[in-house]
């Protein structure tokens, strides 16, 4: 027997007493088995983090079972930290890959064009539902192949001694005027062979090209047809300069829809101060037809409202006609009579000008990037400063010379088989972008201290922006400033306060609830006019947990508000949905949520409509569905996977319908080996039964539903007797709620700790690209116990955490206190 005070041996007999019994031979409960268990290894490092937090917080073993003492259950809890914390030296100098994310962030920063690099690169794996997981972005041969491709093409993007295309199209439409878009461009650009499908468009003088004003469904032309060059391998890149015209008070803002080469590439609402947009693709990723690349413009209004002095636009014919009608839609005008759009009751999108290069490449370096160039020759000293600059960009860090000698020297080569200077460049550009220090993120405990302070730059600024450092992240890892905690206070108070930002409260939170899940909506009937908004409002519903949470942070709100507050985030079509008054126009905006203008939801993000909608899709159960997710995503509490042999409840199958949720589970819950975790879920998956399929608050509930499904619609609505919607509950310790509200009070005074513990954990992941292990969830620990006494106010726990030795300092020993 191995006698070393860290081997397995010293607990094997504690493990055998208390733990063997559910978890090993005869029964594996969680499918997880202690009695093969040899030493402490990195593979097994989230089994023992889950012990370590199990038995610390008295989950296991069960309260029915037979118990450790304390003596013993600080032996174990001993071990397992100085295990962990041997282990975590280890664990956190590894480096991780880019994921597609930040790969694609990467390139656009380096050749300062905004393409979507990500669109030829499949979905990252991941871990714990976080694509920055180390363990899952491993490179596979396919990987290599991909990665090759996408290098090429961000390469041949950018030229140096290469003149600028003369595939350009410039038009300021504020200096036309015409009825006919389509004899336009052809008479300017036809023996270039650009043309448009588009003929009706108005344009005037001093004002612009009007786009016409459509509703989801309309068909649409594109603006321009462009033909693209033999070999297809360009950039199209487009500037537009656009504003929103709206001729009468009420109207909503329109959405501007850009689709190129086949694929919607953008949509934005247009307000009536003007916007400069600019965008970029390449070709390879663009649907051509028969030589030609088309850009569609489109204007739509997603929003329903009515105007004074017009009818609601409702064509259904009397047979057709539904209870309550078909809804608000749109001001019923005939075209014909006003004509002149700043007459009709609709917002238009006007194009006051737009730039097409259709074969581009951008001149490097960028200009924003203030590179002061003195001699640009045909020659190996511009050769050499050039691949310089892009080897410091590239790959986040100082470069040696020994570092740049063995590509000057693939340059030479390559200038020697004949290629252009331009070429030649392009592809020792390539040949950095495939080594390791372009393609993964440095670990801040390098054994480099250079190294290590560039990387706690990458890491502060992929976390926090999704993008590469910036000059003065930079700067700071230079003067090996960005271990003080002052600084990185200081940096991450300015990365917040950064538009950029929005990425990553739009990765976290997308990650840490699981959003990606479909939303559905329904209507009582197919005919209804709200279905035509759905696209607006389903991303509106996701959009109001993003931007809700990021104001948590940027305003440094108390963590006891992401489960209860008085104030949500809007926009007009989120209020038409919930029954709000007063919100107007597309933007999003903190709105205080008043007792008697909303439904008793309150504010919070289990009461967001995107939330409870998404957590229906995948069939009936509701109860167990929205519980689990609860237990796992807010609680950190996640159920093991259910038993392989157990049947799915099908609440609404024949021999179901007319009996409740809870007399459904109850039935569930009879077989031993749901009870486990059932118990757990059921009773908390009751809180959420105040909201329907679409998010929507109800107080009753119907004995049976009808539901039918047409082309993406969905038709749902009760039917039979009704019944007041059971929400009694229970929490996973034993307090009881009788409604939504005391379940969300609930969770603010008892559970807030495991809320907060929860996001750091995310946290970490999401930041550092591991799970929180033991070592970190003592930090965690820490940082809860400095911030506790002031409520844990979101931005200072999240600043405490990167300026730890979680995120950004070295490794340290914690004690297990």
């Amino acid at each position: 027997m191995d006698t070393r005070a860290d081997s397995l041996e010293t607990i094997r007999p504690l493990l055998s007493k208390y733990c063997v019994g559910c978890h090993g031979a005869d029964e594996q409960n969680a499918r997880i088995r202690f009695d093969r268990l040899e030493e402490f290894k990195s593979s097994d490092q989230h089994l023992w983090t889950m012990v370590h937090e199990a038995l610390a917080n008295g989950d296991m073993p069960p309260k029915e079972k037979l118990q450790p003492s304390d003596a013993e259950k600080r032996q174990i809890l001993t071990w397992i930290v100085q295990q962990a914390t041997r282990n975590a030296e280890e664990m956190n100098g590894t480096q991780r890959r880019l994921n597609r994310r930040e790969f694609s962030a990467a390139l656009r920063d380096l050749t300062g064009l905004p393409i979507d690099f990500a669109v030829g690169i499949p979905a990252d794996a991941k871990v714990d539902g976080f694509d920055t997981g180390a363990t899952a972005l491993q490179d596979g041969a396919d990987t290599v192949a991909q990665w090759l491709e996408v290098t090429r093409r961000a390469v041949d993007s950018i030229r140096f001694l290469e003149p600028a295309s003369e595939r350009v199209i410039q038009i300021d439409f504020r200096e036309h005027e015409f009825t006919d878009f389509r004899k336009f461009v052809e008479g300017n650009w036809g023996d270039e062979g650009v043309f448009t499908r588009s003929k009706r468009l108005t344009c005037k003088e001093e004002i612009g090209l009007y786009l016409p004003t459509q509703w989801t469904g309309d068909r649409g032309d594109s603006f321009l047809a462009l033909p693209v060059p033999k070999d297809k391998s360009a950039v199209l890149k487009v500037n537009l300069r656009v504003i929103a015209r709206q001729p009468m008070q009420g109207l909503p803002d329109p959405m501007l829809w850009v689709k190129v080469g086949g694929s919607y590439i953008d949509y934005r609402p247009i307000g009536e101060e003007p916007q400069t947009l600019t965008y970029a693709v390449r070709l390879e990723d663009c649907l051509i037809e028969d030589g030609i690349v088309k850009i569609m413009l489109r204007s739509f209004v997603e929003v329903p409202y009515s105007i004074a002095g017009f009818a609601n636009d409702d064509r259904s014919k009397p047979e057709d006609m539904i209870p309550g009608g078909i809804g608000v839609y749109r001001p019923a005008f005939d075209r014909k009579v006003l004509r002149d759009p700043e007459q009709q009751p609709v917002p238009t999108i006007v194009v006051e000008s737009i730039e097409v290069d259709y074969d581009h490449r951008s001149q490097w370096p960028p200009k924003h990037w203030n590179v002061a160039i003195e001699d640009r020759q045909d020659n190996e000293k511009y050769a050499s400063a050039m691949l310089n600059l892009w080897m410091v960009r590239a790959w986040r860090r100082p470069v040696s010379i020994d570092e740049q000698e063995k590509f000057i020297a693939l340059y030479r080569r390559l200038r020697g088989e004949g290629l252009s200077f331009d070429d030649a460049l392009r592809g020792v550009f390539q040949s950095v972008l495939m080594g390791g220090p372009f393609r993964y993120l440095a670990s801040p405990t390098d054994s480099d201290p250079v190294v290590a302070q560039y990387a706690i730059a990458s890491r502060l600024s992929f976390m926090l922006v999704g993008e590469p450092p910036d000059e003065e992240l930079r700067n700071l890892a230079a003067a090996g400033k960005l271990r003080i905690p002052s600084i990185v206070d200081q940096q991450v108070d300015r990365l917040l306060a950064d538009p950029r930002s929005m990425e990553f409260y739009r990765s976290f939170v997308t990650q840490w609830l699981n959003m990606d899940q479909p939303i559905t909506l329904t209507m009582s009937h197919f005919k209804k006019q709200d279905f035509k908004f759905g696209r607006n409002l389903k991303y509106s519903m996701k959009e109001e947990t993003v931007r809700y949470v990021a104001r948590l942070f940027t305003d440094n709100r108390p963590a006891a508000e992401l489960v209860a507050s008085d104030w949500t985030i809007m926009n007009d079509i989120l209020a038409f949905h919930y029954g709000v008054a007063g919100v107007e126009g597309a933007e999003f905006r903190k709105v205080i949520l008043r007792p008697n203008e909303f439904d008793p939801r309150g504010g919070g993000i289990l009461g967001h409509s995107g939330i409870q909608s998404m957590l229906c899709w995948m069939g009936d159960n509701w109860v167990i569905y929205r519980g689990a997710w609860a237990l796992d995503h807010i609680l950190d509490d996640p159920p093991p996977p259910p038993p392989l042999e157990v049947p799915e409840l099908l609440p609404f199958d024949k021999q179901n319908q007319g009996k409740s949720f809870r007399e459904l589970l109850v039935q569930h819950q009879a077989d031993s080996k749901c009870n486990v975790c059932h118990k757990k879920i059921d009773p908390l998956g009751f809180a959420f039964q105040n909201f329907d399929l679409s998010g929507r608050w109800r107080d009753v509930e119907h004995e049976r539903y009808h539901r039918s499904e047409l082309d993406g619609k969905i038709e749902w609505r009760g039917q039979g007797e009704t019944r007041p919607v059971d929400v009694k509950g229970s929490l996973p310790r034993g307090e009881e709620f009788a409604n939504f509200q005391e379940f969300k009070q609930l969770l603010a005074e008892k559970y807030l700790d495991d809320i907060v513990k929860g996001i750091l954990k995310k946290l970490t992941l999401y930041g550092t690209g591991r799970p929180a292990n033991v070592v970190d969830i003592l930090a965690i620990q820490a940082i809860m116990k400095e911030q506790s006494d002031n409520q844990y106010p979101m931005q200072d726990l999240l600043k405490a955490l990167i300026r730890s030795r979680v995120v950004c300092q070295s490794s340290s020993s914690p004690s297990n206190g």
